[in-house]
This record gives C-alpha cells, sequence and structure tokens, in this order.
C-alpha cells in the first residue's frame, strides 16, 4: 500500500472512530431535564448512617416522575414500610430544616394530600435495598422544591405524618 493509501485510510478509520463515539451523542436527541441526585446529604439517626439514596427526577410536557432508590438499611429495618416526601427546601444540619411537604400550587381545593404532593413510600426487602417511584400529572414549580426526605413510619394517608425524619437528600427540582 503506497504511503498516500495508508495516510487516506488512517484518516478514514480515524473519522470513523470518531464517528462512532459522536454517534451515540447525535443519536440522543434533546430530552427533557433530567435530575439525578445522590445522597444522602444528611443523616439524622446514626442507626441509619450506613443508608445510601439515588434520587431521579424526569419531568416530560406536564407530568413528573420522582424516583428514590434507597439501599444499606440496618438489619432493624428489614421489611418495615417508611414513608418518603418531596419538601420544600434544601436539607440542613437539622431535620426541620427541609421545611414541610411541597405540595402542588395548582391543586384544586379538597385535592386529597397524597395527590398534590409527591409520597415515596417505600418496604425495605431483605437485601436492605427500597424502591419507589411516583408520577404526578404536574410539574414541579421552579425553586419551590428542594429535598426528599426518609421518614421513621409509613405515611398517614389522611395527615401526610411519617414521623421523624431519617436522612435528606437535597435535590435541585425545578430548576
Amino acid at each position: 500500500m503506497s504511503a498516500l493509501r495508508r495516510v487516506v485510510a488512517t484518516a478514514a478509520m480515524a473519522g470513523a472512530a470518531t464517528g462512532l463515539q459522536a454517534g451515540p451523542v447525535l443519536a440522543d436527541p434533546p430530552g427533557p431535564h433530567k435530575i439525578e441526585v445522590t445522597g444522602p446529604t444528611y443523616t439524622y439517626d446514626p442507626a441509619y448512617s450506613s443508608v445510601k439514596t439515588r434520587v431521579r427526577v424526569v419531568p416530560v410536557g406536564h407530568t413528573t416522575t420522582v424516583t428514590l432508590d434507597a439501599s444499606g438499611f440496618p438489619n432493624a429495618a428489614l421489611g418495615k414500610n417508611f414513608g418518603a416526601h418531596v419538601h420544600q427546601k434544601a436539607c440542613g444540619p437539622h431535620p426541620e430544616d427541609a421545611g414541610p411537604h411541597y405540595q402542588n400550587p395548582a391543586a384544586r381545593a379538597g385535592t386529597p394530600l397524597r395527590d398534590k404532593e409527591i409520597w415515596l413510600n417505600f418496604t425495605v426487602d431483605k437485601q436492605g435495598k427500597a424502591h419507589s417511584q411516583t408520577v404526578r400529572n404536574w410539574l414541579i414549580a421552579p425553586g419551590q422544591a428542594g429535598s426528599v426526605v426518609i421518614h421513621v413510619k409509613p405515611t398517614n394517608p389522611s395527615t401526610g405524618d411519617a414521623g421523624a425524619r431519617l436522612s435528606c437528600t437535597t435535590v435541585p427540582f425545578g430548576t
């Protein structure tokens, strides 16, 4: 093979390799503003210091999907139910820093709590892991939510209460 052919072939292969690397990026059209955060930012109960969280938020059109994955729960938590919710503020060193539950400001009067808040209740499996996903047919108002909090008890469907706050993961919702 002549030197010129080798240069052309090498350049063509380099271009093909570059094209292969860029291909998936170009083939993936612009999508929704996805958020993925790992945590927790703060743990308030030392018995849960080994728990790790991942929160994913996917707004599409007028719908928001929030997913919580958690692992590393202590043996005492296996098989137990916990409440988790989107809260109004970012986490802080004190459990109350995250503020109250986020509520959809466009919800009509009389809308049940479970429909105007984002609840991510879960049961810890035998491997110390948990998964929860909630889909809402509305978007989170920009700057109005800031965290996902895991509580010690399951959510009371009448009051929304789930007891003490175990951990908090700051999430930049609606930014």
